[in-house]
């Protein structure tokens, strides 16, 4: 099998089997969980479909040889069956809804993974759902108002594409070690054995992006994660090889489509 990307911890914790429960009457399970930092899931699947919200933090999740970045007042659409493994770096806490698999395809729910901008209706119902003090007629109902909601949510540009060839691999491993790297794609090519024109080649083709842009997508997920620990702009834009904070700023509100404060928990 080819390798991906090694961007996750060891796995430390099990999943939970709320995801392989398909009793039938319950179309979406809701539940609230405290990550510590440090916290990685084991790596698995599970026949419901899931929305990882965060709050006050940010995550992080593999799934096959891509990375998404979720921050602050994100969500993570997880399809039904899709191999993933979430992890932290700093406390977070997260609500979750599990969706039996009948109820995505009926409510149109997205069929790949997505980082989603929450909304405060759907935080407002899901909080109400994890209260534990609903019936089952009151969850059912507020069941399908999430439902409505998850599909009208914008997608956010949150991910960072992994490669397959070995070489390509072994490069991004690199940054994803080493964020601030600043050698060239040359100097890169041949630490991995393989030449500058090849290397070039397979980020674009497996990537859809070029090396460049691979690479200042990754600076500008790697500082996400850090303003969410308290990083200041500064510090990352030093850090990270931009000129000044200003053009670290205008980098990445060009990159997300907001300055680095609208994502500081």
């Amino acid at each position: 099998m080819p390798k991906h990307v090694e961007y996750l911890p060891n796995a430390d914790a099990p999943p939970t089997g709320i995801g392989f429960d398909l009793t039938p009457g319950r179309p979406v399970i809701a539940r609230r969980e405290e990550f510590r930092g440090g916290y990685t899931v084991e790596p698995h699947s599970h026949p419901r479909a899931q929305l990882a919200m965060c709050y006050n933090g940010v995550m992080r999740l593999q799934a096959g040889e891509d990375v998404w970045i979720i921050p602050h007042k994100h969500a993570i659409w997880i399809p039904s069956g899709a191999e993933h493994q979430l992890s932290t770096q700093g406390p977070v806490l997260t609500h979750h809804l599990y969706v039996a698999p009948a109820y995505v395809r009926r409510a149109g729910l997205p069929q790949s993974v997505t980082v989603l901008r929450t909304t405060p209706l759907l935080r407002g119902v899901v909080e109400r759902m994890v209260d534990g003090a609903l019936s089952r007629a009151e969850t059912r109902r507020l069941a399908w108002v999430a439902l409505d909601e998850i599909g009208r949510l914008k997608p956010a540009q949150m991910h960072l594409p992994g490669g397959r060839d070995p070489r390509l691999v072994a490069a991004m491993a690199i940054f994803l070690r080493h964020p601030e790297e600043r050698r060239g794609l040359g100097e890169i090519a041949h630490q991995v054995g393989t030449s500058e024109r090849t290397l070039a080649r397979l980020f674009t083709s497996e990537t859809g992006k070029s090396f460049r842009d691979w690479r200042a997508r990754r600076r500008i997920l790697f500082a996400l994660e850090r303003l969410e620990q308290g990083e200041s702009s500064t510090d990352l834009a030093a850090r990270l090889g931009y000129s000044s904070p200003s053009a670290f700023i205008a980098a990445f509100k060009r990159d997300l489509g907001a300055p680095p404060s609208a994502f500081r928990g």
